[in-house]
């Protein structure tokens, strides 16, 4: 890391000021501070979901107090920006999103070194993302309390809120002999020496996908059936005004989270935080706006290139196939990107889909209509609010919907995981180097 000469009062040494000083080519390594994946718990996506150009993040943010052997507790790190690096013999580079693809992560610390209090010890609170909490600590009493707050948070479709859990009575004799080991072998990329923090994604995640099938009874010899989703559709009932429709989803997109954590004076090691007004209604602790204003409306949109938006299901088949690929059935469609979204109940999520459905006799179609699902009262979607009643933070829902253009039938089916799991042998995921969580970086669960 960048060097800095300076001459610092010896007390601000001993408060282990935020520059490097003159003792730095005589102190002991251990005694600066950096950050650790904490291993003692099931990771996900270490690496990339902290440093990747879909989030956007290549850093994360930490307030440290200092609690000294004799004397009142002190601010020890403000917000500071802790970074990701790599370190090659004497070199050290700091990861950004230029040269993450081809730069390994091998350590996350600051821009310039903190070094450990001699005596007492650190409680460290660390965040991530696109939002920046409202931090307070109760300073009046013991400084044992603190508080981050997201009020009104207003979320996009790359919002990301990410919070550590906080670690707590962190000094210099357990930084430098502790060790968060993930397989309790030595010689396995164990994390030593660091402040162990795990984020969790404080938000939620979804999307939709649809493809055509019907069922074995509903095939016909004779017919081929087209659908295709729309994204809107504008149509003049009779004797009534020109109306346009949306295939969509209007889930609420502001909400206001309080976490609180209170040290109860224990040994050094994290703790959850708390979530204020966590209950039924409020998901994940987080209290949705009930303003009209405040929710989105997302229209269902074929968003790949690489399928096309009409779904032909052959005759004599039972789901839409690509005749270019020797009829192999075609992946899902995405009619709704994979995107963040507040945690919320699902009651209170309305959707509709508007499809148009196409029937032929070799070149010659025979019939046309268009079906709307959340609109027709004989097609509820029961379903869709039953199978999944809320959406939790740290989730990934995935919506598969199922038109049967035979039966008119169509179904949902939901399916719920961890935000960005991992194998659970830590094997790199192909589109990405950087998932083996085995290595010092900054964790995510």
């Amino acid at each position: 890391m960048k060097k800095y000469f300076i001459i610092a009062a010896v007390a601000m040494v001993a408060m282990a000021s935020c520059t490097k000083t003159l003792t730095d080519e005589t102190a002991v390594q251990n005694d600066k501070i950096a950050f650790e994946v904490a291993n003692y718990a099931q990771q996900t996506k270490a690496d990339v979901a902290i440093t990747n150009a879909e989030d956007g993040i290549f850093s994360f943010h930490t307030y440290a107090y200092q609690f000294p052997q004799i004397g009142t507790p002190v601010t020890f790190m403000s917000n500071v920006e802790i970074l990701p690096w790599n370190i090659s013999g004497t070199t050290t580079t700091q990861v950004t999103a230029a040269n993450f693809a081809s730069t390994n992560i091998t350590s996350w610390a600051p821009e310039y070194d903190y070094y450990w209090p001699k005596t007492g010890y650190v409680n460290f609170y660390s965040y991530a993302g696109s939002h920046t909490p409202a931090v307070a600590v109760n300073s009046d009493s013991d400084w044992k309390t603190v508080t981050y707050t997201y009020t009104d948070a207003v979320i996009g479709a790359t919002s990301n809120i990410l919070v550590a859990k906080p670690a707590l009575h962190y000094g210099v004799a357990n930084a430098a002999t502790e060790t968060y080991d993930v397989d309790n072998s030595e010689g396995s990329g164990h994390v030593t020496k660091g402040v162990p923090t795990l984020f969790r994604h404080q938000l939620a995640k979804v999307k939709f996908d649809v493809r055509a099938r019907t069922t074995d009874a509903n095939i016909s010899a004779n017919t081929t059936w087209k659908v295709q989703v729309l994204g809107t559709y504008t149509y003049t009932p009779n004797g009534g005004s020109e109306t346009t429709i949306k295939s969509a989803i209007n889930p609420v997109n502001k909400g206001s989270l309080l976490l609180t954590c209170t040290d109860a004076n224990t040994s050094a090691g994290t703790v959850e935080w708390v979530k204020t007004n966590e209950s039924a209604a409020n998901i994940s602790g987080w209290v949705a706006s009930t303003a009209a204003a405040d929710k989105d409306e997302l229209v269902f949109t074929e968003t790949s290139a690489d399928i096309p938006a009409v779904m032909t299901i052959p005759a004599g088949a039972i789901e839409s196939v690509d005749a270019s690929n020797n009829n192999a059935p075609y992946d899902a469609i995405e009619i709704l990107a994979l995107r963040s979204v507040l945690p919320q109940v699902t009651s209170g999520v309305n959707i509709t889909m508007v499809y148009k459905v196409q029937a032929f006799h070799g070149d010659s179609k025979f019939m046309e209509e268009i079906r709307t699902v959340g609109i027709d009262a004989d097609a509820d979607l029961a379903d869709f609010t039953g199978f999944i009643t809320s959406w939790q933070a740290n989730k990934k829902i995935t919506y598969h919907i199922i038109i049967d253009p035979v039966s008119q039938k169509v179904t949902f089916d939901p399916a719920v995981e961890e935000y960005d799991p991992i194998d659970a042998d830590g094997a790199a995921h192909a589109d990405n180097e950087h998932d083996d969580p085995n290595i010092n970086q900054g964790g995510i669960i």
